[in-house]
């Protein structure tokens, strides 16, 4: 069998196989759901062609970065090898790049080209575009609170791409998309679907039915701005609504949400809860493990004895903050406001100024 015979066999093998490769239009509607679920991987299009090869100018295919190829880029073996091992290389540093194959790489090589030999029986020559294609983690932040806006806000400059869910009308600065608040959880859930993280930051008023719709739609982090006290509560009444048992749904959720830095402000605590956010993100990148923080009030002390004791007696007085739902020190130093003769405690003065605007609003969380 000669060799032009032997090309020919190839080719024709080649077109077989072709036809049992995705199809462009599924390459392209996987490379959708891979962008919106946040996951990286590699487009590689064949941009020149010369036979005998069985790819044609505009095949394409997509790889991920433990070298899984989806679509089609000619059937050799040696062709394929060598897309997938550049298109690792170019998720991992991020650069785009143009590579030949040929079986004589010279005849190919050329300022910004990469060439590498066709080792296959084939004669054929291709070009590939690899691109690498890494999104932005998702960041889902419900609730239109202090906190909230401080999140959104801080997050933008982080590379984040931040989708603001919040009650109709509010509008809110440094979010990618706004979307309007809904008390239905299988909507809240569609739209949660894959988002990276989801941080419940209601003050109260819909995170219920965040957690809840975060838990169904399979979001990887769920973190709540809120006091231990009204976390419990809350986390007992999704396990509820939703058939999970309160020690599951209390295992999904971080709460409260952030690294425990002193936080005060609301911008303090959006601040906290980005710092988490990113150490997470990091920690799943490097595969390493991630611990939380531990306060120093947290932890038990020992008596001379040698035997724990619980440090509740010497701990400050701490209430919650009607607005943001932040835990305050009660001191000389608290920022307050009385009404109807009760004093409220306040994470700093635009919580206090809020509350003093609409004091019934707030009232109705706290009795709540």
């Amino acid at each position: 069998m000669t060799d032009d015979t032997d090309a020919e066999t190839q080719t024709n093998e080649g077109e077989r196989s072709r036809d049992a490769a995705a199809s462009p239009e599924t390459v392209d509607r996987v490379a959708r759901e891979f962008t919106k679920e946040g996951r990286p991987f590699a487009r590689v299009t064949v941009v020149r062609r010369e036979a005998p090869v069985s790819a044609h100018v505009g095949d394409r295919a997509i790889i991920t970065p433990d070298g899984e190829l989806l679509g089609w880029i000619g059937g050799v073996a040696c062709a394929q090898s060598v897309a997938i091992r550049e298109a690792q290389a170019a998720l991992r540093d991020g650069t785009p790049k143009l590579v030949g194959i040929a079986p004589d790489p010279d005849s190919v090589a050329r300022p910004g080209l990469e060439a590498f030999p066709m080792t296959c029986h084939s004669q054929g020559t291709l070009e590939l575009f690899i691109e690498p294609v890494t999104t932005a983690a998702r960041l889902v932040v419900v609730g239109d609170s202090p906190i909230g806006r401080a999140v959104v806000r801080l997050a933008s400059e982080l590379s984040f791409e931040v989708t603001a869910v919040v009650p109709r009308g509010s509008e809110v600065q440094g979010a990618d998309e706004v979307k309007t608040a809904t008390d239905d959880v299988d909507a809240l859930a569609a739209e949660l679907r894959g988002a990276t993280w989801v941080v419940a930051a209601s003050m109260g008023a819909t995170d219920d039915v965040t957690v809840a719709a975060a838990l169904d739609a399979g979001v990887p982090y769920i973190g709540l701005v809120s006091s231990r006290r009204r976390a419990d509560e809350l986390c007992e009444r999704v396990a509820d609504r939703t058939g999970r048992s309160p020690d599951d749904v209390r295992e999904a959720v971080t709460s409260p949400a952030g690294l425990d830095i002193g936080a005060k402000s609301p911008e303090e605590v959006g601040v906290s809860v980005l710092a988490e956010l990113v150490a997470v993100r990091r920690t799943h990148e490097t595969g390493g493990v991630f611990a939380e923080s531990v306060s120093d009030t947290d932890k038990p002390v020992e008596d001379e004895g040698g035997s724990e004791m619980e440090t509740e007696e010497s701990e400050p007085e701490v209430v919650t903050d009607p607005v943001c739902g932040m835990d305050v020190v009660v001191g000389e130093a608290a920022v307050t406001a009385t009404h109807e003769g009760t004093t409220y405690h306040f994470c700093g003065v635009g919580c206090q100024e809020t509350f003093v605007d609409d004091p019934p609003r707030f009232l109705e969380r706290v009795e709540s």
